[in-house]
């Protein structure tokens, strides 16, 4: 595919505002250079989110997460770069230009366009169909019979396609598409006499969008007996079913707004809930929830309510989730709904919106659903049933997100069985062997595009970032201070990555306040997130050079304590050679480095 040319990506960085864009998500205050507020990528009372306008960077104190303008509207949008840069565009009334490239990659690009222009065309030509044709009467009377307004169908751009094998065909010909277009977009089928024919015929049709509301591919739903029920769109440039997602593009502002997304198995559902007021829903399209919808989500909220059958296959998507929700860093919910109805049947037969979020408002984390239907589903009087069920709660509670559930869960399993804490804990652990979690120390990295938790604030890496913001925010002191370190005195990938921009800036003569380029602008390494942190406490913060000199001295110390450390495992205790000579010479400078942190004035010493 093309690349957008660099002097477009400059233009759309120029002159997008950086406070305007965050400011869709967040409310903003002026506070001295910066911009502060509540972060909007995770829940907060205290405003720890920071904006800085000239840089056009941002950074949350309290999660962690941080990175450019380009990024953040990768990560809210969950779009890649260029959709990032063209959104922006759009927004800013941006020509974009595309570089000079292969022949290939100019057809590439335009063969997209004309797919995007082809899905668009066929969702109208299906609308079209179901509100005008007499064929399509018997889709209207099923979806009024389900309860659902003409209105509703007509925000959700629903479809019908007629039972004859060549009407879509016959009308996207006649609108100057290609065979082959319509191939490409999954469309038509190849004959077996090599005549394509219409893949949906006699179907109710769903557009399945990106986030932007442009369609994909479709789910259609048949009204007769014709196998399969459901039937998506085949795998294309556009459509991919692992990441496809019905009612995103309307549910995510509401989403953002209450912090949560409910997901439901089927397209009536979401449209049965927005009619009912409930815009945040989405429908996973069956239950085989994947990562890749995770993912997807994950850019709205972390909090995520799943709305499943209790089934055979609703339980298995659901154990699948908690593991993926672990991973992710993701707050699972489940939502029950009683009476063995679907949320579309629950709020349409009169519990309505209220009703529903009533029914949200009792969630159990997805946790809580796991070990109680683990009690549930074994005979817990009989030795097989007890063995059975307790080897599945191994199972679930090594899922816990953190200690703390674990543990609660382990209270609540022994009140349920009248057992001690201490037994409970003993039988889960199979005879003794500690009940294993997931890991609690250490720190998780992500990129800006992910939204989610960089390097714990705190230690290591908040010292080193404060040096590097210092040196930023002093130039002359800053520069005298970076000649004495390498990337060895820096922790982790991501402060080294950042260490690197700053000593690129500073050599380039700019300080804190100099205007990224449109390569600042995108996520190229792992110190995006620490380099908008390094920027943004360089606009926050008061540094002088004094300050500088005691930070400097303070990541030499740290340094030097790491050697330290790292000599005493290898050197055996009665050691009184090289390496014991070399232990006494760093002991030396630990505590020179000390004395001269204690000679630095009082009032001017930054406070840890």
């Amino acid at each position: 595919m093309a690349r957008i040319a660099q002097s477009s990506i400059e233009q759309v960085v120029a002159a997008a505002d950086m406070v305007e864009v965050v400011g869709q998500y967040t409310d903003l205050k002026k506070a001295g250079a910066n911009f502060s507020g509540r972060c909007p990528f995770h829940e907060e009372r205290t405003p720890s989110f920071s904006v800085n306008p000239a840089e056009k960077l941002y950074y949350c104190f309290g999660c962690g997460v941080g990175g450019n303008l380009i990024g953040f509207v990768m990560a809210k949008e969950n779009m890649d770069f260029p959709e990032a840069v063209e959104h922006l565009a759009d927004k800013y009334g941006i020509a974009l230009e595309f570089e000079e490239s292969s022949a290939r990659g100019d057809a590439d690009r335009r063969a997209r366009e004309r797919l995007r222009a082809l899905l668009e065309q066929a969702t109208a030509y299906y609308e079209r169909v179901y509100h005008d044709a007499k064929a399509a009467a018997p889709a209207r009377e099923y979806l009024t019979a389900r309860g659902l307004s003409d209105e509703v169908c007509r925000a959700f751009r629903v479809g019908y396609s007629l039972p004859g094998w060549e009407k879509l065909r016959e009308a996207a010909l006649a609108k100057g598409f290609g065979e082959q277009d319509l191939l490409d977009a999954g469309l038509v089928i190849p004959g077996k006499r090599g005549r394509p024919y219409d893949r949906f015929r006699g179907r109710i049709m769903f557009p399945l969008g990106d986030e932007r509301g442009r369609t994909l591919g479709f789910g259609a739903r048949t009204l007769g007996d014709e196998k399969p029920k459901y039937l998506n769109s085949p795998e294309t440039p556009l459509y991919h079913k692992s990441e496809a997602l019905f009612g995103l593009d309307k549910a995510k502002a509401v989403a953002r707004q209450e912090d949560r997304v409910y997901v439901v198995e089927g397209y009536t559902d979401v449209m049965a809930l927005a009619q009912a007021g409930v815009a945040n829903v989405v429908a996973s399209m069956g239950t085989a929830l994947t990562d890749q919808q995770l993912g997807r989500m994950s850019r709205l909220t972390r909090n995520v309510y799943l709305c499943y059958d209790a089934d055979a296959a609703g339980i298995g998507a659901m154990q699948r989730a908690l593991t993926l929700g672990r991973r992710m860093n993701l707050s699972l919910h489940v939502v029950r709904i009683p009476d063995g109805l679907d949320p579309a049947d629950y709020v349409l037969a009169g519990a309505g919106g209220d009703g529903f979020r009533a029914l949200a408002a009792d969630a159990q984390t997805l946790l809580q659903f796991h070990v109680r239907l683990a009690l549930a589903t074994h005979d817990l009087d009989k030795p097989d049933g007890r063995a059975r069920a307790f080897a599945r709660l191994r199972e679930v509670l090594s899922e816990a997100a953190t200690p703390m559930e674990r543990d609660d869960e382990l209270r609540y399993v022994a009140d349920k069985l009248q057992l001690s804490a201490e037994s409970v804990r003993y039988l889960l652990s199979g005879g003794g062997r500690p009940v294993t979690g997931p890991a609690t120390g250490g720190s998780q990295g992500t990129s800006s595009r992910s939204g989610g938790s960089a390097v714990a604030p705190g230690g290591a890496h908040e010292l080193e970032v404060r040096f590097l913001a210092g040196c930023l925010a002093q130039p002359g002191p800053g520069r005298e201070a970076l000649a004495g370190v390498d990337e060895g005195f820096f922790a982790t990938a991501e402060t080294r990555a950042a260490l690197r921009r700053v000593k690129e800036r500073l050599a380039a003569g700019g300080g804190g306040n100099t205007t990224p380029s449109a390569e600042d602008q995108a996520v190229t390494d792992d110190g995006a997130e620490a380099f908008a942190e390094v920027i943004v406490r360089a606009g926050r913060e008061r540094f002088t050079a004094t300050v500088v000199k005691e930070l400097f001295l303070r990541l030499q110390e740290a340094q030097v304590g790491r050697l330290i450390g790292r000599l005493k495992v290898t050197m055996r205790s009665d050691d009184t050679g090289k390496q014991g000579e070399e232990l006494a010479r760093l002991e030396g400078v630990r505590r020179s480095l000390r004395e001269a942190l204690r000679a630095i004035p009082v009032d001017e010493q930054d406070a840890d």
